[in-house]
């Protein structure tokens, strides 16, 4: 389901139409703390850059881009990190993530090619995890 932020939640700034499961919908939607988001269904979702304090999450590659960056605190040039393009109409040019690229405090997240509509692209933060190193 997709949802207007109204204000900030979960690293999400206001503003930005987001998709979430239906039961994160309901628990923003309608709270005991004043409206989060609102439904809407019909909005596309945010495209281009995102920032997010969560471990997981959906950023849309903008129709003429191959690449999005998704700003995380908890990421660092060690971070493995998992993405997968998610959509049931791939676009006909960017059709599966190519790399990522992990910095200080963000990521990369490259396609095969410049997008002719905007593709989603699910994401996961996988480690490295408290006494887990990367190399062997």
């Amino acid at each position: 389901m997709t949802v207007l932020l109204s204000r900030a939640y979960g690293g999400y700034t206001a503003g930005q139409t987001i998709q979430v499961p239906t039961s994160l919908e309901n628990a923003i939607v309608g709270n005991s703390f004043g409206t989060v988001a609102s439904t809407s269904a019909a909005a596309a979702v945010t495209t281009g850059p995102l920032s997010t304090n969560l471990p997981a999450g959906r950023v849309t590659v903008p129709i003429g881009s191959s690449s999005v960056v998704v700003t995380n605190p908890s990421v660092d040039v060690n971070s493995k990190i998992f993405a997968v393009v998610n959509q049931a109409a791939a676009d006909a040019t960017l059709l599966r993530v190519e790399r990522i690229v992990p910095g200080a405090g963000s990521f990369t997240i490259y396609g095969t090619a410049n997008a002719t509509a905007a593709v989603s692209i699910d994401w996961a933060i996988l480690g490295p995890f408290a006494g887990l190193t990367t190399t062997l």
